[in-house]
């Protein structure tokens, strides 16, 4: 499934070089952006009509103090309509749009209008309409009248604009959707110490709690925290933040913000009056966008401090909430918490999240939610009483390692001890090298979906063979315990000190050897499946009954093979194709080693490229020995396709025919076409890369490639627009390799100039920029290849600096 990603985001990023040069003008299908809220035109470059518009805007009768009921329609049985926006505005406001938009269909989305909170709302979806409703909430302490006006869209090109409803009025001491009780803050009995000790005492055992930044919960010195426990038949959350207008939680089935049902603690400060209120509201999903609630049932607010700029709040709720359509059961149903803190607010909203956004590690009811982050007794006495080892290298210091092993001995018992997270199997092999094949595996395998139950095997590694079998004879391996939670699979085996594989003697009390660990998601009939999740060695060979945490092998090889693949084909080779195609004249007259700037610089980048190309390839052959299995071989197929074409490429140009030869287009379009082969294999290569367990690569590096081809796909289309420029102006076209020769014969040659042909100084300043974003992204993804597992290490640095 990963790699099937990898590869439509790398298949549908190449589709979009192949269709750089298509140009399509489309209109806004999922509503008008904020930028046409002033002037609600519709930026479709036609007039609006100026006939009689076939639209009305209807205003409920029965108007609330602070609620209006709009409907936009098409009064006539055959008329609809297919996009809108509508605002409401004052007279004597001008383009200002005013109140939110707390009610709308669910084809319909609200705009922030002037940084105000839902104050239009526009269509999310071309479809036929007849008509639609929103309802419309005007501002706190609002007196006076509005109008609805609107732009309505028969088809892209026919539209009417300022359609108006007759004036309301509107009267409402308070406005906006009402909140809990407020708690006038006076002056606090407590410190700010004193209230965090309170909320930090019991984290992780009698109440749990989560905190930002990461880590924090341990060292007490959160920005923002929320501790929630049962209380009675109910639950009950502290929340505190500092330099903090608000903060909040919410309740959500996946870890990312949208969707999610929230109860916010915010500071409000109105004249004299200075509370703390606590609101209901909902997350939109797939819009960035928080909507406070009308229904504040279930939620209480028992107590709320501000203190040297820190906010703190105690609120109480119901086991069943309900948020807009939305009904949580706290008891029964598993969810993530959200915590969200911020210093700004909105009208009728919260604002951004600027001092804290984290969620809980993982998915629970709430009574049994973790803290945010649980030491494993697993990693106990490491390097003590047990030899331990995992993947990846440095996790024990962590404890989060994807596989883990350890070693325990005890007379002549030697105790081995498996774990991985999300695995349908962990396995560890006892080799006499670092590669796999001809080891003795001790298997730890959930065979049996839907159920809890693990089991133990021996199995052999086949030499030369990249297969595994079990043994018909499982005599030597005991299994005393084991458990399947959470999709975290463990074991405890013991192994008889001396056994006999496949003729193979393994003596552990005598003889050294290396450690093998394997962690995979799928199994194959009577033998493990591929290892996609974890595999690595010891680094050095090791009697077992020593005790320390052994270090994993060297990676250096497989880190060099990966950034000189980067730096080959992302930064030389992205600069020096550029090169030649659109710079034959510029800097005209200047020349290196006898040879026009332009071919001295694209032959040394393309030799680096071609240099660097080669040495990544030994070094990648040099790790592994021999061919892969598996998902790797995706990815090294494409290496290899990619490497053959590079290393031809300069023997193709050193033979190149005279410029006048009737041969020498013939060459061109070769040349052009392998050197373009290459580059985009060596692309696609690169994203197939991203998914291989090995190279411990995050996910989020594939959006990194993509910006790159997006980045490159805009530069060929300036360039070639500038090359169009230059040929109008006069010039013979400069910016593209000399293809014409297939068609007219006439000399490349011709093509020189003894001046810049038009525009050089635009050309020169997009290679800068060019140069410039290649150096920078090449410089990200290699250290993102250096330092892999990088979100690992990452995750360190924040809890020794948080």
């Amino acid at each position: 499934m990963t790699t099937s990603r990898h590869a439509v985001a790398a298949f549908a990023t190449l589709a979009v070089v192949c269709c750089s040069m298509l140009v399509v003008v489309r209109g806004y299908e999922s509503g008008a952006p904020v930028l046409t809220c002033r002037t609600m035109i519709p930026g479709h470059g036609k007039a609006a009509q100026v006939s009689a518009a076939p639209y009305r805007i209807v205003v409920s009768e029965n108007v609330t103090s602070s609620r209006v009921r709009v409907t936009l329609t098409a009064p006539r049985p055959n008329d609809y309509f297919i996009g809108f926006l509508v605002e409401a505005r004052t007279p004597g406001t001008g383009e200002d749009a005013v109140g939110s938009f707390v009610q709308v269909p669910q084809d319909s989305q609200t705009l922030d209008c002037n940084e105000v909170t839902s104050s239009g709302v526009t269509h999310s979806s071309n479809t036929k309409k007849k008509s639609v409703e929103f309802d419309w909430e005007a501002p706190r302490n609002f007196n006076g009248q509005v109008n609805f006006v609107a732009t309505v869209l028969l088809d892209y090109e026919t539209f009417w604009v300022g359609i108006t409803s007759n004036p309301v009025q509107v009267s409402s001491e308070k406005g906006g959707p009402s909140a809990v009780e407020p708690i006038e803050i006076g002056r606090s009995e407590n410190g700010v110490k004193e209230i965090e000790a309170n909320i930090y005492d019991g984290c992780g055992k009698t109440k749990n709690c989560v905190g930002a930044p990461l880590g924090c919960i341990q060292t007490m010195n959160c920005r923002a925290v929320v501790a929630l426990m049962p209380s009675n038949d109910k639950y009950q959350f502290e929340m505190m933040a500092h330099d903090s207008q608000y903060v909040a939680f919410g309740l959500s089935d996946d870890n990312k913000m949208g969707g999610d049902g929230v109860v916010e603690c915010v500071h409000e400060e109105s004249g004299r009056s200075n509370s703390v209120s606590a609101y209901k509201s909902w997350n939109v999903p797939n819009r960035k966008q928080n909507r406070r609630v009308e229904d504040l049932s279930g939620v209480n607010l028992e107590s709320a401090s501000i203190i040297d700029g820190a906010i703190y709040c105690k609120i109480v709720v119901d086991p069943v909430l309900k948020i807009e359509d939305n009904t949580y059961d706290l008891d029964n149903n598993d969810y993530f918490v959200l915590l969200a803190a911020g210093a700004s607010l909105k009208t009728f909203s919260v604002g951004y999240h600027d001092v804290a956004f984290i969620s809980s590690p993982d998915k629970r009811k709430l009574g049994q939610l973790r803290a945010a982050r649980v030491m494993d007794p697993f990693y106990d006495n490491c390097g003590q009483t047990k030899t331990c080892f995992g993947s990846p290298d440095g996790c024990l210091s962590t404890q989060d390692c994807a596989a883990v092993t350890a070693v325990k001995v005890e007379g002549t018992r030697y105790m081995f001890e498996m774990k991985a997270r999300n695995a349908a199997y962990v396995a560890v092999g006892i080799s006499d090298d670092q590669k796999m094949g001809g080891d003795s595996v001790m298997e730890c395998v959930h065979e049996n979906v839907g159920t809890n139950l693990v089991k133990a095997y021996m199995s052999w590694n086949v030499p030369n063979q990249k297969s595994n079998k079990r043994l018909t004879s499982q005599n030597g391996l005991t299994l005393l315990n084991s458990s399947f939670i959470d999709g975290t699979i463990y074991c405890n085996v013991v192994r008889d000190a001396v056994t006999k594989v496949e003729g193979v003697n393994y003596d552990l009390i005598r003889n050294k050897y290396f450690l093998l660990i394997a962690a995979g998601t799928s199994l194959k009939e009577r033998s493990v499946g591929y290892h996609d999740l974890a595999y690595t060695s010891t680094a050095e060979a090791s009697a077992l009954s020593e005790i320390k945490s052994l270090r994993t092998s060297s990676k250096l090889l497989l880190r060099l093979h990966g950034s000189f693949m980067i730096v080959a084909w992302i930064g030389a080779a992205s600069i020096g194709i550029v090169v030649a195609r659109y710079y034959k004249q510029t800097w005209v007259g200047g020349s290196c080693c006898s040879k026009d700037l332009w071919f001295g610089w694209h032959r040394l980048l393309m030799m680096f490229t071609w240099i660097l190309s080669l040495s990544g390839s030994a070094c990648i052959f040099v790790e592994l020995g021999e061919w892969v299995s598996g998902p790797s071989q995706t990815h090294a197929l494409l290496g290899v396709v990619t490497t053959v074409l590079a290393f031809f490429q300069p023997i193709f140009a050193a033979f190149r025919p005279h410029p006048d030869s009737s041969k020498r287009p013939i060459f061109n379009w070769i040349h052009w076409l392998v050197g373009n082969a290459a580059h985009i294999f060596a692309i696609l290569t690169i994203f197939f890369a991203v998914s291989l367990s090995k190279a411990e690569l995050p996910a989020w590096m594939d959006w990194i490639l993509v910006a790159y081809v997006g980045f490159y796909v805009i530069i060929h289309l300036i360039l070639s627009i500038s090359g169009c420029l230059s040929e109008k102006s006069g010039s013979m076209r400069i910016n593209t390799f000399p293809m014409k020769d297939l068609h007219n014969g006439r000399n490349p040659m011709s093509y020189e100039q003894h001046k810049d042909a038009p525009h050089s100084g635009f050309r020169k300043f997009w290679l800068f920029i060019h140069v410039l974003f290649i150096v920078l992204i090449t410089s990200v993804l290699v250290l993102i290849v250096i330092f892999a597992p990088i979100e690992t290490k990452l995750n360190s640095l924040r809890e020794q600096f948080s």
